[in-house]
């Protein structure tokens, strides 16, 4: 039985238990940073690399992306905030229906994903690496060694090792220094890596409907990635991600700071003005310079009894004012973009209200829904479809994938909500009380807790013949 993706590609299960992206030592997909972007950026340098990104080759964007997490801290500080939002949130597998194959299937990808080797929240820290660079490619190593197909560990790939064909620049591909299995031949050796005419041979998928000729590449293997788009704006899949939109704030904010430093240099220390006398040699005017010079560093300097050194303070203070206003405005405004608002993670200068910070953080809970969202139906397209179709076989349905959110009120006001609704004759089911507080079902032989009986009344029979455990006050 031939099996198909989502996008319905054949799968090759024999090319499963290979890695099809993984590390070389030379070659288009090494560990190494050698190009560093981020150098010297200017207004020019930054737009020819996001327009470099958008005509075909994103290697310099990524770079730069990586980049901008390990230099700016407040871009580092709010995008792990988004992330860990999501990444830690218990997942929770359901069946597509009652029937009780649609329940086994559940139960298989249950089994494989929160019973396995995986560790889900690092895993889902990987994968929602989408969000600043607009996608992920999540490498599955399948475990074959039972009678079962079990993802034994999803691998984080460099995204500087893939590219979107040129045609629709939707269709991710890794890059290869292999056409058909043999190497390419090193023409045009000597140019830059981002040219696409680097190559005179060119690999042909041999994917049906793959049509496009592009150098060095191969598309990705069915059933292989867990791919995720993190899509900050509507359009190409290479210009969602968030550091496009945070590198002018992130280039605007580091000119401010090289100034800020440079003053803080100069003027946050004394003016130091040396006087010597009108018979003074060029060598001691020499020695004084010096003097005056290091005195700023060292805090130590000797000079002939004939000289003077004289200290003025600094006055200025307005300009300091600006530089740190102008790094705030630009901090703010990579809050805005990235959680949404600035009220739960940056402190403002006056007093803001309870209600201006539930209102922010409800803005932020909208954010989540929609990363848990998307991340969800990933993860059923890439990672539970491959799950059941090669142990069981193709589905019509399948099982599917959400993330326990954390309930917006106290678990005290909910429980009186419900009360109150049920002694009115609303019918409630105790799965959906369960899941709204992120407590599991209670196991076939599992004490349970129930309500301590009143005086006088009769004992409360528990129908599902459990034992029970009795509340008191």
């Amino acid at each position: 039985m031939t099996l198909y993706d989502a996008y319905g590609r054949p799968v090759d299960a024999s090319r499963l238990r290979e890695e099809q992206a993984g590390a070389t030592m030379t070659g288009v997909r090494n560990i190494y940073s050698a190009l560093h972007p981020s150098v010297a950026l200017t207004p020019e340098k930054l737009a020819g690399i996001l327009n470099q990104a958008e005509f075909g080759d994103p290697f310099l964007y990524l770079e730069l992306a990586e980049e901008m997490e390990e230099k700016d801290l407040h871009y580092l500080a709010v995008l792990e905030t988004r992330k860990q939002a999501l990444a830690q949130l218990p997942l929770i597998v359901r069946p597509a229906s009652p029937d009780p194959d649609d329940s086994r299937d559940a139960d298989l990808v249950r089994e494989a994903l929160l019973d396995g080797p995986l560790d889900l929240p690092e895993t889902f820290f990987d994968v929602l690496d989408a969000l600043g660079k607009g996608f992920s490619a999540t490498e599955i190593l399948w475990d074959t060694s039972g009678r079962e197909w079990r993802p034994r560990e999803l691998r984080w790939r460099d995204p500087r090792w893939f590219l979107f064909d040129w045609v629709s620049g939707e269709r991710l591909l890794v890059r290869t220094m292999e056409d058909g299995g043999q190497p390419v031949d090193a023409v045009g050796s000597g140019r830059s890596h981002l040219d696409p005419r680097m190559s005179a041979r060119f690999s042909r998928a041999s994917t049906p409907g793959w049509n496009a000729w592009q150098p060095m590449t191969v598309p990705i293997l069915p059933f292989k990635f867990v791919v995720h788009f993190a899509k900050a704006k509507s359009g190409l899949p290479i210009r969602g991600g968030l550091a496009r939109a945070a590198g002018w704030a992130y280039l605007f904010k580091n000119y401010v700071l090289k100034d800020w430093v440079t003053f803080a240099e100069v003027f946050g220390q004394p003016l130091r003005v040396g006087k010597y006398g009108a018979g003074a040699t060029e060598a001691d005017k020499r020695t004084l310079l010096a003097a005056v010079a290091n005195i700023g560093t060292d805090a130590a300097a000797i000079i002939p009894e004939s000289m003077l050194i004289e200290f003025t303070e600094s006055r200025q203070t307005g300009s300091i004012e600006v530089y740190e206003r102008l790094c705030e405005y630009l901090d703010r405004q990579v809050s805005k973009a990235v959680i949404g608002q600035t009220l739960t993670h940056d402190l403002p200068r006056g007093t803001g209200s309870r209600a201006a910070a539930e209102v922010h953080d409800s803005v932020r809970r909208d954010i989540l829904r929609a990363d848990a969202r998307r991340l969800a139906a990933t993860l059923r397209r890439d990672l539970v479809k491959p799950i059941v179709d090669l142990n069981a076989g193709p589905r019509r349905r399948y099982p599917t994938i959400e993330f326990a959110l954390p309930p917006e009120e106290d678990a005290q006001s909910f429980a009186a909500t419900v009360a109150t609704m049920v002694d009115r004759g609303l019918r409630v089911g105790q799965a959906a009380i369960l899941d709204r507080l992120g407590l599991p079902q209670p196991g076939p032989d599992e004490p349970t807790l129930a309500p301590a009986a009143k005086p006088g009344a009769p004992a409360f029979q528990n129908t599902r013949n459990r034992p029970t455990v009795n509340l008191t006050d």
